[in-house]
Order: C-alpha cells, then structure tokens, then sequence
C-alpha cells in the first residue's frame, strides 16, 4: 500500500476546539465494508443526532470546551467520527415525549464527576475501612472529553482496553502520526501514570486476535506477554480468541506456576475441557487500598462458527449470577463486569444480574463515549473500550468521592516503550525463524490458474506504464518493509499480514501466497514490491503469448490480453483491496481516488 500519500483532508486544526486531554486524535471517515466499518449514512439514529448536536453546540460552547484544555496545548485534529457523550437514564426525561427521547439521542451530556474538586476537598483523603464508593453523579455543563491531568490522583485507578483484534502495533503504512493504539504506547501511558505516583489495575475485555492460524497464535501468546509486562489484573476472552483451540488458550489462561493471583485470564462462562478449574471464573484483588472484584463474560451471539468440543461458552445470566455471588462473599468495594458483545445485551445483562458498578463492553460500534452511560433500571454504568486498542479508559476511583472517567487515544504523542520495541522484534524474529511453511502457508494457485512473471517483464512492452509504475511508492513497497522509515529497528519483511499487500503474488485480505507469487527476497527477487499483476492478474501466459513465434493463436492470444485489462470503473474498488481503512484512510475520502491516488498512477495500456 502507499506510504503517506498525501495529507488527510478530513484533518482540521482550530485552537477553540481541543481534546482536553491534550491528545490528538486522527480523523477517519469510516465508509468501507471491511472489518465492521460503517458509513455514517448507515449511523443508527441515536448516534447521527448525537454527532449533528455536537457539531452544533461546537460554535456555541467552545469557550467552555476550550477552558477545560490545558495552557499552551497545541492545536489538535479533530475526530470527524460522530463522537456520543455519555447516555443518561430515561427517567432524566420523566415526561418521555421529547424530539431526544424520539430519536433515541441524547439529554444534555452527563456532567465529569468534578464536584468534589470544583469545592476545593480532596477526594483522596484516607476513608475509613470498609466504606463504600459513592455513587456517581450526573454532572453539569461538560461537552467533550475530561482531562485525567486534572484529577487528584485516585485511590486506585481502572485502565481499561479491549477488542486489540490482532492489532498489536499501528501498521505505519499511513504514517505513524496518523494511527492510534499499540501496546508499546500502552505501556508508555501506564509507566507515565505510575511515575506520578498513581495506583493502577489494568483490564482488559478480551478479543485479542482477528484470524485463526499459526500466526494468530503467536500473536496471542506475545500479547500476552504485554499484558503481564504491564500488569493486568483480568483479561477476558472474545469470539476470535476462542476459535484458537483449548492447547492455546490454556497455555495463556492458566500457565504452569501462576498463583491464583497472578492468573491472566478470567472468564465466568468460557469453560475449557468441561474442567471450570482451569480457568478463574472470578478474581478480587485489593490495590490503593480498596478492594475490586473482576469476572468476564463473553456473549455467546458474538460466536461465527462452532467452537471445537473441549471449549464451551455457557450461558451468561447464570454464570454472570455465579460469579457475582462469589465476588460478594470477600466484600468489595467496586465490582467490575467485561463483556464481549453488543451494547444492548451487556445492558440487558445488569438488569438481569443486578449488583455490577461497572460494566465495560467490547465488540460494539466505534468510538468510545467521552462519558459514562447510565443503564435505566439499574445503578451500573456503562463504557466502551473502541476497537482494535487505539483508546484506553481510565476510571478514577475514590474512597469518599463519585468516580472519574477520561477516554486516552494512544496516539503518537506517546512514545513506544523499548520493553515493548524488544516483544515486537522479537514477534518479528519468530516469524522469520519459522519461515512460511512454518507458519502454514502454502501457495494456492490463483484463481485464473495463471502465474506471476514480475513487472519487469511487464515493461518490456508497456515502457512507459513501467516508467510511471518505477516512480511511485508502489516499486519500493517491499523495501519499506525490509528497511521502515519509521521504528526502522524492526524489519517486517517476513510477516504475512504485511507481505500481502507490499509484495506481487499474494492474496491481499487472507495473508497467503499464490503459486508462484513472492516467497522470499532470494528466491523471488523479481515479485518485489507491489507490482502490476496484483491489479491486473497473472501475467506469464499473456507474455508468453506475445513473443515472436509464439505457437499460441490469435484467439487465445486476444482473450489474454482482454482477461489483464482493468477498466477504470473497477480500479478503485481493486485498490481497496490493500488501501482500506485499517492501512490506508485517506484513500476513502470523498474523490481521494480521483483527484490524488488514480493521478499518480495513471497509465493506459500498450505504448
């Protein structure tokens, strides 16, 4: 795929509108059908009334929003993804007949918890034993994000992440400064936290990996790694991670000579080999002196194929009731629920099991809320974790005060963590020791049955298309994987999932070779970079049929010739094969195609 191709136009500064968090966040217009992305004509209505109140109220508050940002913050990108506050219970709107509660959208956002300091007491004074957390308020005034720097340091402090989805560190594909998430960020936030001296108990929701394979299993157990590395107290389990199989996930669920304590993974419903013993269904910990009971559960909806035998998802108001008592008898003073799954059944859920502080979902839709949700009928509230890592949350927790929720976007403001640089070469070098075959992948013909011959093959007769095609970012797509511009500490250049797209001869969405596609930089020298048969096919049997004295006829020779045209009308949505939303974001802004990528790569034929 292209590396920085022009700046993203969806990317606006204006110093009145701020993050108060004083990070930036980047903006991605989200309108392609891979990976759950949804166009935001597709919004369900609550969200697009959100999104359009934000927007109005923007010119009208943002002497409030930009009071909340620290002195001197630099201007910030600003998310262009209708971002929705937190949701209020119904019974705020009592009369039950409002044009918000019509379109399912908001009341006026929920206020940031900040009473306690606003009157100048310090909500970290010691409590005494046994005392409960209040409960949380619904503040005046806030529109937008908190800003954690604020806080009195908390008692004991929720980082929360989930829905990694195979995303153990931005691609870099469309520059680093241009992607959220990674764990070497992560861990960099967490070790900024501790310095200031604040107690932390990282959680995650589960869902570590996207796909099942050799690979895929690796990844999991290296994310595991980090997740130790920065002290998670539970992990849950999400639907990809449980396709994996039983060996794999005991291996990280319960590894030889962890206590009890140090149990990683926590599941109320995941039973692996009809044994409930080998997996915690519950953990209480006790941190900054308060006491948290943890358990997860994982909806067994979110499942897309049938599990091998030896995994059973249980059904979750009875395990979800299991865990909660057991959480009760050591008589916490905050009790958490993870859920993988939709929003509406991780709230039908605390109404069926009621007695959680907090629920925290993976799986749904977008972004996390800048606020947390109420749930009507219950006391619990409710956050998000977003997808694939790019946010974390912080709760705030206190003795004698309501809890404080700020929403972090891992951007590059943060820096990677060496600890974490090491884990990835170390991926890396893995994935290079064992080679393709190691990994299990094997070439598969092609669906023409055609072979790869190398563009510059093509160029002995398209001259002037190989002359353009040697220009562009596509002829060095191999080398920015064996030398990266940026964390060029770490070569990519055997990993499939970056193969796919920066090679010739591979399938780009399922990370395998085809026959005679690029195998290796020795082996395949003349398939290096991302060459014209990736857009118009297999090009060895057309070449063969144009040499002088070819015995093939005209006939054949002419359909060959047919089958390796692109017409332009389908160019676009062959490029979204590797430019799509994940790698390449700018691509899908409105006329990006046309006016900036199509312009760089014109070519037309035969010279």
């Amino acid at each position: 795929c292209f590396l920085d191709l022009g700046r993203m136009k969806n990317q606006v500064t204006k110093s009145a509108l701020r993050d108060p968090s004083g990070l930036s966040t980047d903006a991605v217009i989200p309108n392609h059908p891979r990976d759950g992305a949804t166009s935001v004509r597709h919004l369900s209505p609550r969200l697009l009334v959100v999104g359009l109140t934000i927007t109005s109220l923007m010119a009208i508050m943002a002497g409030s929003i930009d009071a909340q940002a620290p002195a001197g913050a630099p201007p910030i990108k600003i998310e262009l993804i209708p971002t929705p506050v937190g949701v209020p219970d119904a019974k705020a709107n009592p009369a039950g007949n409002s044009d918000a509660d019509k379109s399912g959208s908001d009341t006026p956002p929920m206020k940031s918890d900040i009473a306690a300091d606003s009157k100048g007491t310090n909500p970290a004074q010691p409590n005494q034993p046994g005392m409960k957390i209040p409960e949380a308020e619904v503040p005046e005034n806030s529109l937008g994000p908190e800003d954690y720097r604020k806080w009195t340091a908390p008692d004991l402090t929720l980082v929360l992440s989930g829905n990694q989805h195979g995303y153990i560190e931005p691609c870099g594909c469309t520059g680093l400064a241009n992607q959220k998430g990674g764990v070497a960020r992560r861990y960099s936030f967490l070790e900024q936290l501790k310095k200031e001296g604040w107690k932390l108990a990282p959680i995650d929701a589960g869902n570590q990996v996207r796909r099942f394979g050799i690979q895929a299993e690796i990844k999991l157990q290296r994310t595991a790694e980090a997740l130790r590395s920065m002290q998670y107290q539970s992990v849950g389990f999400g639907p990809e991670d449980v396709r994996l199989g039983v060996g794999e996930l005991l291996s990280v669920a319960n590894p030889q000579g962890d206590s009890i304590d140090d149990i990683l993974y926590v599941s109320a419903n995941v039973v692996l080999l009809d044994e409930p013993s080998f997996m915690a269904q519950h953990k209480v910990f006790e941190k900054g002196g308060m006491k948290v009971g943890v358990t997860t559960i994982l909806d067994p909806a979110t499942l897309e194929s049938e599990l091998s035998s030896d995994i059973a998802v249980n059904p979750m108001v009875p395990a979800a009731k299991a865990a909660l008592a057991s959480i009760n008898e050591k008589s916490p003073d905050f009790r958490v629920l993870t859920f993988f799954g939709e929003e509406a059944a991780a709230q039908q859920l605390v109404r069926d099991v009621q007695g959680f502080d907090l629920v925290v979902v993976s799986g749904g839709y977008g972004e996390p809320t800048y606020q947390a949700q109420t749930i009507e009928g219950t006391k619990t509230r409710m956050l998000v974790t977003g997808n694939k890592g790019m946010y974390v949350g912080i709760v705030g927790l206190y003795r004698n005060a309501p809890m404080k929720y700020c929403r972090v976007p891992l951007t590059d403001e943060f820096d990677d963590a060496p600890e974490m640089r090491k884990l990835m070469a170390e991926y890396q070098n893995q994935l290079r020791d064992l080679g393709l075959e190691g990994l299990g992948l094997r070439p598969i013909p092609h669906s023409t049955r055609r072979n790869f011959v190398g563009s510059k093959k093509c160029g002995e007769c398209h001259t002037t298309a190989y002359e353009i095609w040697e220009n562009t970012p596509h002829a060095e797509a191999t080398e920015s994987l064996v030398h990266p511009g940026e964390r060029s500490d770490v070569p990519r250049h055997f990993d499939p999932e970056c193969l796919s797209c920066h090679v010739t001869g591979w399938n780009p969405q399922n990370y395998y070779p085809y026959v005679s596609g690029y195998l290796s930089l020795q082996d395949s020298a003349h398939l290096t970079g991302n060459g014209c048969e990736n857009c118009h096919g297999p090009g060895a049997e057309h070449s063969d049929a144009e040499v002088e004295g070819s015995t093939i006829s005209a006939q054949e020779r002419d359909l060959l010739r047919d089958a390796m045209k692109l017409p332009l009308a389908k160019a676009k949505e062959k490029c979204m094969e590797c430019h799509d939303l994940d790698n390449s974001p700018d691509f899908h802004i409105d006329d990006a195609f046309e006016d900036e990528y199509w312009p760089q790569v014109e070519h037309e034929g035969k010279d």
